[in-house]
């Protein structure tokens, strides 16, 4: 970079929310979950039905793809400004921004003005429709909407990102090429220049082709039999309402950036932003789901069919007749639970008052020892009943949510753990970088990685591939709800299921392992050719993650050995106990692990509790 040009930018449109920020955060984070939800919902529904595979259908996945990646392109960096102190983003990474939302516009624009041609054809040229929307062309114009946008949005950035700044204080909640071109020192007439011509070409030539089409399927319609009216007004009445929403998106975008705002509240500067890249991702799946007759009625079938072939609960084969002695087995799981709340929160508390501990290792601690509770309160309650009841059933959307809590579990223990490997690899390998490489940003978009990835991927796992599987049973022969002993029970296909679950393993389990094996061989490397304080340094900070990671490593290899093999020659409660050790032993051990070993928090207990004696 020259000189003149910044290393990071300033997003100035963020309040001061005090508390409130934690409430932003997670109605942020609830629509993000929605967003997620639905459009993949959709998507996968138009992959895996037959019914569905027509080019509008095909036009309308590749919009909801659009909705994710511009939705992603937003709501990571937003959720961690929010939680943030500190509102600055790096330049690279803004400059990323800017790219993945502009070609998130021009892609939504385009596959709009795609999808009026589409239902010009149908409507117009209803028996030429086969022969005109053939599969080449399909692909072709998806692959035209995509690589275009692409291509014009890359010309821009790269535009933007070569400009010499006098400034990096973007008066925005996210990164905008708009407010970086202001920000210039000199003349930025190819900028503008490039920018009109993409305005032409993005803006105006869709804007004519979408309305030539509609004023010739008016004309059709006013012509045309009954009919052909309805047949327009189903498909066509989606796709309006969402082109006129995303116009007065970016109606609202263009005046809240180009004209002076500062007479109205700063509330309202941030709504008009936001609303282009929020309104559309949430909108469009209650739009094309709700009003696309063939959408509702392929829900509808669904619907039928899991209530037919799910019934309404599943049983857990697990459990013995253990007479009275249930009254102690629940008293001890009871005591369990009350251990593990009381051990977690009591670390949880201890993190968050003692400023001495407010370091990236005891934050990323802290959010270990939430997803304790997180997981044992997904396991315990349940358990509890089940050990209590004579018939042990649950029913079906219980069951699903607790595999969903269990796995998502699961996914944020292991996710911390490589994280908290890397936070040690930089604290013993770069120790005079560490507080500029592990910055408050840093740990927050780390944090938010932790949590929001295993959400998102297990959702798509447990609700959007187990869930519609047609089931042949309902018995489940463990003492909790399985993911992949519900998957056993199918009578349908599962290759889906299969091939995304040893993706994922080969991709980012395996990806987290080589991380954590790469980290430790460097500690190791360092620890070996260093000091003696090195080497206690390490010692005392990578024993207890070491312990920890060791643990949870054997609960997952005996959950997959009794889950996969045949140990039925095995004692029941042998099976019983390997099912459970995953779930119970990591919630009781991780609070000891750290509480003990970690001088810092032993130190802060020691103040804590003799602090009367001394």
């Amino acid at each position: 970079m020259n000189s003149t040009q910044v290393s990071y930018f300033r997003l100035g449109a963020y309040l001061d929310a005090g508390l409130f920020k934690y409430l932003f955060f997670m109605i942020v984070v609830l629509i993000y979950m929605i967003i997620l939800c639905a459009n993949l919902f959709l998507i996968v529904l138009i992959c895996v039905n037959r019914s569905l595979h027509e080019p509008m259908y095909f036009f309308l996945c590749s919009l909801f793809v659009n909705e994710l990646y511009g939705s992603t392109g937003l709501f990571p960096l937003l959720l961690v400004q929010i939680l943030s102190d500190v509102h600055t983003v790096s330049a690279p990474f803004c400059f990323l921004q800017i790219f993945c939302v502009y070609s998130y516009v021009c892609i939504e624009f385009l596959s709009l003005a795609v999808i009026s041609y589409d239902r010009y054809v149908a409507i117009c040229h209803p028996l030429h429709y086969n022969s005109r929307m053939t599969v080449k062309k399909i692909t072709m114009l998806i692959a035209l909407t995509w690589l275009t946008s692409f291509l014009l949005v890359a010309g821009t950035t790269s535009l933007s990102s070569s400009l010499q700044l006098c400034g990096n204080l973007i008066t925005n909640v996210l990164c905008n090429n708009y407010s970086i071109v202001k920000l210039a020192c000199y003349d930025t007439r190819v900028n503008n220049i490039y920018g009109l011509f993409i305005t032409a070409f993005i803006v105006c030539a869709p804007l004519i082709l979408i309305f030539y089409t509609y004023m010739r399927i008016l004309k059709v319609c006013f012509c045309g039999s009954k009919q052909t009216r309805q047949k327009a007004v189903s498909t066509c009445t989606p796709h309006l309402a969402s082109l006129l929403n995303f116009s007065f998106g970016i109606g609202f975008e263009v005046v809240q950036s180009r004209f002076n705002m500062k007479n109205v509240p700063s509330l309202l500067p941030v709504f008009f932003s936001l609303y282009l890249l929020t309104c559309q991702p949430l909108v469009n799946p209650l739009m094309y789901g709700l009003k696309m007759s063939k959408i509702l009625d392929v829900c509808k079938k669904r619907r039928v069919m899991i209530n037919s072939t799910h019934g309404s609960y599943f049983t857990l084969g697990a459990y013995m007749e253990t007479g009275l002695l249930k009254y102690l087995f629940f008293l001890i799981i009871l005591t369990l639970y009350v251990l593990i709340i009381c051990a977690n929160l009591f670390l949880i508390v201890l993190i968050c008052m003692n400023r001495s501990l407010h370091e990236p290792m005891y934050i990323f601690l802290c959010s270990l020892f939430v997803n304790e509770l997180y997981g044992s309160t997904g396991l315990f309650p349940l358990l509890l009943v089940q050990i209590l009841s004579d018939v042990h059933t649950v029913s079906a959307p219980f069951c699903f949510l607790q595999i969903f809590c269990l796995y998502s579990y699961g996914g944020v223990e292991f996710l911390t753990l490589a994280i908290m490997s890397y936070d040690r690899y930089l604290a013993i390998c770069y120790p005079l970088q560490y507080n500029t490489r592990m910055t408050t940003n840093k740990i927050s978009m780390l944090t938010a990685l932790i949590w929001l990835y295993p959400f998102f991927i297990n959702a798509v796992i447990v609700f959007g591939l187990t869930f519609p599987l047609q089931l042949c049973g309902n018995i489940i022969n463990k003492v909790y709800c399985d993911n992949y002993y519900v998957v056993k029970l199918a009578c349908s296909d599962t290759t889906l299921n299969n091939v995304f679950g040893l993706s994922h393993m080969f991709t980012v389990i395996f990806g987290l392992i080589v991380l954590i094996i790469y980290t430790y061989i460097r500690i190791l490397h360092v620890c070996f050719c260093g000091s003696k304080q090195t080497r206690q340094k390490a010692v005392s900070t990578c024993t207890p993650h070491l312990a920890s990671l060791l643990n949870f490593s054997c609960g997952c290899f005996f959950e997959i050995i009794q889950s996969r093999f045949n140990l039925y020659n095995l004692p029941n409660m042998l099976r019983v106990f390997l099912s459970l050790y995953w779930l119970t032993s990591q919630p009781l051990v991780n609070p000891l692990l750290y509480g003990l070993q970690m001088s810092k928090i032993r130190m802060v207990c020691k103040s804590l509790f003799f602090r009367g004696t001394q």
